[in-house]
């Protein structure tokens, strides 16, 4: 395994350092150029940084003297308080969101970014934030409360889990919070009865059942939230009786048993949309690969759960013409004969069925010649590379015949010339051997190149009637 030189991990440990102070220095050149004091002030103050106006002027004056004149104190000053008060403040409000007590405050004086960065205390802002916070987790209390339908005396029992744990309790924030969630409660229970059809006569007992555990009804918003789901309720109807069967009658003869208003409109809209979604799906199922066969779903439409509609021989046909088109294709039939798929060639209409067949008996031979190609293609390269091993042997053996002959000091005796017999003979024999590879090459060249010219054909005449 490669591994890096000991010397480059500490650049690379370094690099995102480097990549951040780098960010940092352009943050800081394009605050200069903007010379908004009170915005760079406010962003030390809001980072936990003491004030440090006399270094960002002299920085700033490095790379632009002209914006760092005029009255840049007091608009640092100024803005380095706000941010401050903001740094401060945002822990108070975190903390208070989580019923922490105050005195984490001091946790937070004695950390170690405050430590670290010099950070001037404000415990009026964190004390400001702390209240905005408390506020926001005892709205939240009193929203769940209201929201599952607790009496609004729950506040009673909140206050003293609150005091048990030393926690402080905010009766305002707790109470508006618990109002808006009685208007949810009531909210989800109209919603609630709509969708699963119970009609709103339900809230005079919901209401009793309500008064009697001491929690507090709104009407208002019940109605509203029943009123704007009936119509979802029978649009959903609508779209499932189309499917199953059921008939309108039957569902206003259920409603009107149970005292729930009707809304005939809305469900045959919905009932309509589903069968129209329904024969334009089954013209394309059937379309691809299967018979035209509208008047058997027709006449089995009661048994199958649906229904027909004044548009049904329109859509499914449509449909089926569409689908059968892209069926009935030379490209799609040359590509299913190339992967072996069946191919319905009875649901062609005749004047194209036959070209149908050819092309599909074309993808068919297509695939042959593909394999023929491909190892024609690969005889070719293996034949090339015999051909550049025997190419540098011959080289290699010329290399030292000449190297012989050029060498003078090489006696010449019976051992030398039986030697250099051996070369030549080699070199013949292995020059011979090229000639034979050579002219396999081109042979597999040739049946390579005839094979592609073959499936080109047959990729071509797929087209011709």
């Amino acid at each position: 395994m490669n591994r890096l030189p000991r010397w480059s991990t500490p650049l690379i440990l370094a690099l995102p350092l480097l990549l951040g102070g780098c960010q940092a220095t352009m943050e800081r050149i394009a605050d200069c150029k903007a010379g908004d004091w009170n915005t760079i002030g406010h962003k030390d103050g809001a980072a936990g940084e003491s004030q440090k106006f006399v270094e960002r002027k002299d920085f700033c004056d490095s790379h632009d003297g002209a914006k760092g004149q005029g009255d840049a104190a007091a608009g640092y000053l100024a803005g380095w308080a706000q941010g401050n008060w903001d740094f401060w403040a945002a822990r108070g409000v975190s903390d208070g969101r989580q019923a922490l007590p105050q005195s984490t405050y001091e946790r937070h004086a004695a950390s170690e970014e405050v430590q670290k960065r010099h950070t001037p205390a404000n415990r009026p802002a964190y004390d400001a934030g702390w209240m905005n916070g408390n506020a926001d987790y005892w709205n939240g209390q009193g929203k769940r409360d209201g929201t599952d339908g607790k009496p609004a005396s729950a506040k009673d029992a909140a206050r003293n889990r609150a005091a048990q744990q030393g926690q402080r309790f905010d009766d305002a924030s707790y109470a508006s919070g618990w109002q808006t969630g009685n208007r949810t409660y009531w909210q989800d229970a109209g919603y609630t009865d709509a969708r699963n059809g119970v009609p709103d006569t339900e809230l005079k007992s919901r209401a009793a059942a309500a008064r009697a555990a001491g929690v507090q009804v709104q009407e208002d918003a019940y109605r509203a939230a029943w009123n704007a789901e009936i119509v979802n309720y029978w649009r959903n109807l609508g779209t499932q009786d189309a499917v199953s069967g059921k008939d309108f009658n039957q569902r206003r003869t259920e409603a009107r048993g149970k005292g729930l208003k009707v809304y005939e409109a809305e469900y045959r809209q919905s009932w309509e949309n589903r069968l129209v979604d329904y024969w334009r799906k089954a013209g394309q199922d059937d379309g691809y690969g299967r018979p035209f066969q509208l008047e058997d779903r027709m006449a089995n439409a009661a048994r199958d759960g649906v229904f027909v509609i004044p548009r049904t021989r329109e859509l499914y046909t449509a449909a089926w013409d569409e689908q059968n088109a892209r069926y009935c294709n030379p490209e799609n039939a040359f590509d299913l004969g190339r992967h072996g798929a069946g191919m319905a060639f009875e649901v062609c209409r005749d004047p194209g069925r036959n070209q149908m067949k050819r092309a599909y008996l074309s993808g068919q031979d297509y695939e042959v010649a593909a394999a023929k190609y491909n190892r024609a293609v690969s005889d070719v390269d293996e034949l090339a590379g015999r051909m550049r091993e025997a190419r540098g042997r011959l080289g290699r053996i010329e290399r030292d015949i000449r190297a012989n002959l050029d060498n003078k000091d090489r006696p010449v005796n019976d051992e030398t010339q039986k030697q250099d017999r051996r070369r030549e003979q080699e070199r013949r024999d292995v020059a011979d051997y090229l000639q034979r590879t050579e002219r396999q090459l081109d042979d597999a060249r040739r049946w390579a190149e005839r094979h592609q010219q073959q499936m080109e054909r047959l990729r071509r005449d797929i087209y011709l009637n």
